[in-house]
């Protein structure tokens, strides 16, 4: 019988799965819980049962996505332990999880400019930055298409205003990418940054509270949005208006722009995959679809330019 225990498999695992740049938090977490479960009733180590396995999956009152996650995490770790000698039960899967697809929240031409009317309003405080913070944070939710996580990660490092850049780094999909933004968003983060870092130290987050090392909570983040939609007049409800809305807005804007420009928005999709991050394209083409709902006349007419989107590429390209 091999020498390994089932939490030292769980920890070898979970260590080639962070060694390969995956992100495998849960998953170990899920599998710690389980080889907890398996010494409380007893299980030797050696084998992975079929037993062992249902009685933590299924011996308990779970979501269908909670056990649908772990059966996924009990699989990878069920062809590990076959590797290592063991005799490993591995669980179907099969447990179907009921998704409610919530369409994204698309804001109007108008809700935007009522949005950043109202962040821009908020008054100056000594208790907060959030009158600094949040009309250049918001800003770049929604002229460089980030996600909020995306943007706060972002440290003084990361922005490079000489050449007009941001480096997203270990973004959704686990790559980094290097976007162009528009000269005005630039200008922005340079005054931006020249006020709210006065002794700049290139680790020093560059949206942050209460110290520059550290960002804004995410949570704050959003309770903060929350109260501009409500100073703004537009209603919040489950599934939107987020900050979400605002990358959302800014695919939308590209696509009506293009379109109106007369391109063909197949050409056209690559790019805005590769600035936005998308493992691949079917996240890109889900937003050509979202703005042919919400603007179905974005083909017959041309698009009125915002100032804060993707600055055209040099040359001749498209």
């Amino acid at each position: 019988m091999p020498e390994a225990t089932l939490p030292g498999l769980v920890a070898e695992l979970a260590a080639s799965r962070h060694a390969g740049g995956y992100r495998f938090t849960v998953q170990e977490r899920v599998l710690r819980q389980f080889a907890s479960h398996c010494r409380r009733e007893g299980y030797p180590d050696g084998s992975i049962t079929r037993e062992a396995v249902d009685g933590f999956l299924y011996g308990r009152h779970l979501r269908a996505s909670t056990i649908r996650r772990n059966e996924l995490a009990l699989r990878q770790l069920a062809e590990y332990a076959r590797a290592a000698g063991w005799d490993a039960w591995t669980p179907a899967a099969a447990t179907q999880v009921r998704v409610r697809h919530q369409p994204p929240y698309v804001f109007t031409d108008d809700e935007v400019r009522r949005l950043f009317t109202a962040i821009d309003s908020q008054p100056m405080s000594s208790f907060s930055n959030k009158a600094m913070v949040d009309p250049v944070l918001f800003r770049v939710l929604y002229g460089a298409g980030l996600r909020i996580s995306e943007a706060l990660s972002l440290t003084l490092a990361d922005v490079d205003t000489r050449s007009g850049t941001l480096r997203i780094r270990d973004s959704k999909n686990g790559e980094s990418r290097t976007v162009p933004v528009t000269a005005r968003l630039t200008a922005t983060l340079e005054g931006y940054i020249a006020a709210a870092h006065p002794a700049p130290e290139t680790s020093d987050c560059v949206f942050y509270s209460i110290a520059p090392g550290r960002p804004v909570n995410q949570s704050t983040a959003y309770m903060r949005f929350r109260g501009y939609l409500a100073d703004a007049g537009i209603p919040h409800f489950t599934g939107g208006p987020h900050p979400h809305s605002l990358r959302h807005g800014f695919a939308v804007a590209n696509l009506r722009r293009w379109a109106g420009q007369g391109a063909d928005l197949a050409v056209m999709l690559p790019y805005l995959a590769c600035y936005m991050g998308h493992a691949d394209l079917r996240g890109t083409q889900y937003y050509l679809r979202l703005t042919a709902d919400a603007y179905p006349e974005v083909m017959a007419r041309a698009q009125v330019r915002f100032g804060y989107v993707i600055p055209e590429p040099p040359g001749d390209q498209p």
